[in-house]
């Protein structure tokens, strides 16, 4: 009799344990989160640079957000350059953690690639610091688009106008491996409109990219229209898929938010 006292006195423990814990798996999915978008841009420019040669794109995202702050999440785009069309894809995972202010910081890591080959490949992580209506990232790429180390530091903004609309704005600063290398000059003629050549030199290795927009949420999608700009020389110490003399444009878009 006392060896099933304790029996059924352990399998009552086995069934509470089991309880919590399924409790706790539940309330860990119902904090969870799951967002996505689909929209499409006049222009995927990405830094400043256009990656769809100054076609539209098609792009999509999904997202999760654990109630302990890690993330995880996808981001894809068509895009086209001398390799043809094809597709980015940009998988990232992370952690971020929130202050009673509301501030949060967060540490990631992302992996960009291209379906058009794996030259242009990297892998990058990040430190970042968001407050009400501004947030701070640094990047470090130690193999940025397969050649160079690479610093890249951003502020986002957004500044409401009365109840629906939004000015955004964006503010990065690129600087990328300071060692002596061949440098590739986007030279286009007439004749071939991809020409370029390359020499020995220390080439203009930092970029101030600029963009200023206005959002709109509509019933059918979030309408933005923002303005891009690119400071800095046009020769690179590294191959780019991007048209390098392209600096300026404006873009476009309608992004679906579920």
């Amino acid at each position: 009799m006392r060896h099933a006292g304790k029996e059924r006195q352990r399998q009552r423990w086995t069934r509470r344990a089991i309880v919590a814990a399924s409790t706790l798996a539940f309330a860990s999915l119902a904090h969870a989160q799951v967002s996505g978008s689909v929209g499409v841009v006049s222009d995927y420019r990405y830094r400043g640079y256009s990656l769809s040669e100054g076609d539209p794109a098609l792009q999509a995202s999904v997202a999760y957000d654990a109630a302990n702050g890690a993330y995880a999440g996808l981001f894809g785009s068509s895009v086209r350059n001398e390799g043809g069309s094809g597709a980015q894809f940009i998988p990232y995972l992370g952690y971020a953690k929130r202050d009673a202010q509301g501030r949060s910081w967060d540490v990631g890591v992302r992996w960009s690639t291209f379906t058009q080959g794996d030259a242009f490949d990297y892998a990058e992580v990040h430190v970042g610091l968001s407050l009400k209506r501004v947030a701070f990232r640094l990047h470090y790429a130690p193999d940025y688009y397969g050649e160079v180390a690479n610093w890249y530091a951003e502020a986002d903004g957004h500044v409401p106008l009365g109840e629906r609309v939004r000015v955004t704005w964006h503010l990065g600063y690129a600087s990328s491996d300071a060692q002596d290398r061949y440098v590739y000059v986007y030279d286009p003629t007439p004749y071939d409109p991809h020409h370029g050549y390359s020499y020995y030199e220390r080439a203009d290795r930092t970029r101030i990219d600029l963009r200023l927009g206005v959002a709109i949420p509509t019933r059918a999608c979030d309408v933005q229209l923002a303005w891009t700009h690119v400071d800095g020389g046009e020769t690179y110490t590294y191959e780019v898929p991007w048209n390098a003399n392209d600096r300026t444009g404006w873009v476009l878009g309608c992004v679906k938010r579920f």
